[in-house]
């Protein structure tokens, strides 16, 4: 009786382990957008370079899925003002025109999944990554 206590706890600690180590794992990528830059020939130069996290929520989600989903979308642009939020500051931080090589990840902490688990996806934080080159026009 005993044994068969210890394999079933030991069992429900791997799946725990196993669930928590993949749900870091990136549930989408963006890589080489820009933004802000006109295409007319100007040269640009680098002005800095910027990687950020931002903690996103969004709600009626899935909880035991890591893709990210909401019913019926409700929140799927969550991230939206975030990311241009983000992009726009580190313009104006590094007194640039534009980004080249964008690159955003939007995926879930261990302890985002848990959050997602414990509110059965009711609530479905997530972390975005944005980074990116930050250019200025070449006089």
């Amino acid at each position: 009786m005993a044994d068969k206590k210890l394999v079933v706890g030991c069992g429900l600690w791997v799946m725990l382990v196993l669930g928590l180590a993949l749900t870091g794992c990136t549930t989408f990528k963006a890589t080489g957008l820009q933004s802000g830059l006109a295409v007319n020939g100007q040269q640009y130069e680098k002005a800095g370079y910027f990687s950020e996290k931002v903690w996103v929520n969004q709600f009626l989600g899935w909880p035991f899925v890591t893709y990210g989903g909401t019913l019926f979308n409700l929140t799927a642009e969550a991230t939206d003002p975030n990311v241009k939020n983000l992009i726009e500051t580190n313009i104006r931080k590094y007194g640039g025109d534009g980004v080249i090589d964008v690159e955003i990840d939007y995926g879930s902490t261990a302890l985002q999944y848990i959050l997602a688990c414990i509110t059965f996806g009711t609530w479905k934080p997530g972390t975005v990554t944005v980074s990116g080159t930050v250019v200025k026009a070449a006089k």
